[in-house]
């Protein structure tokens, strides 16, 4: 009993967490050019990784490596490159937009 309640706690705090293979990420990638998929993918696991509080030293430097790997500092210089390239692509900017809200 006392599982189930701390299980049951566990999910009404935590935030919600999209992983890039989730059936809502694969909407957004689905249709897109391969470099507009790829930006889809890094925001949302830049979302995952940067909103994740560590919990020891060594998730905190998993994290970190996650961040450095994903090149998480310069997404917003990346995605701009990307709506630039398709600014006359009405949905490219929309779905990066619910890339950018998801977690």
């Amino acid at each position: 009993m006392l599982k189930k309640i701390i299980t049951l706690s566990t999910l009404l705090v935590s935030p919600l967490v999209v992983a890039d293979d989730s059936a809502e990420v694969k909407a957004l990638k689905k249709d897109m050019p391969q470099d507009v998929a790829e930006i889809i993918s890094r925001t949302v696991d830049c979302n995952h990784w940067g909103g994740e509080e560590p919990s020891n030293k060594a998730r905190a430097e998993q994290i970190n490596k996650a961040l450095e790997k994903l090149r998480c500092d310069v997404l917003e210089k990346d995605q701009a490159v990307i709506a630039k390239n398709y600014q006359n692509n009405y949905e490219v900017k929309v779905r990066i937009q619910k890339a950018k809200e998801l977690f």
